[in-house]
């Protein structure tokens, strides 16, 4: 159950807290005026927090692009297969490109 403190006494006790959530791997909420305004909590914690955000933010743009899949499959029902996927898989590599120049998608032969 996480600890909750004002927001005065996180400032005069900020490294007792800090020993609190890295020991007990629990969070600690700080209120300003009674009202929920941060948490402090353990790096692991953070980390993990971190790791679903990723989770959600591909399922998110995975949900779009099966969206649009959609949507361009209702727009160009004359197509032939051949062509739809064509169309696909230079659609998907004009993404990548583009995230990658934005340097939010690294491969990882570009680290080595």
């Amino acid at each position: 159950m996480p600890k909750t403190v004002a927001a005065n006494e996180a400032k005069n006790r900020l490294g007792a807290l800090l020993a609190y959530v890295s020991e007990e791997g629990d969070e600690v909420i700080v209120e300003n005026h009674g009202k929920p305004k941060a948490v402090i909590m353990s790096i692991y914690a953070y980390q993990e927090v971190e790791v679903l955000r990723e989770k959600q933010r591909r399922a998110d743009i995975l949900d779009r692009l099966r969206a649009l899949r959609e949507e361009v499959r209702a727009r160009n029902q004359d197509l032939t297969e051949d062509q739809a996927n064509a169309l696909a898989v230079r659609f998907s590599r004009e993404m990548i490109d583009d995230l990658a120049a934005e340097g939010k998608l690294v491969f990882e032969r570009d680290l080595r």
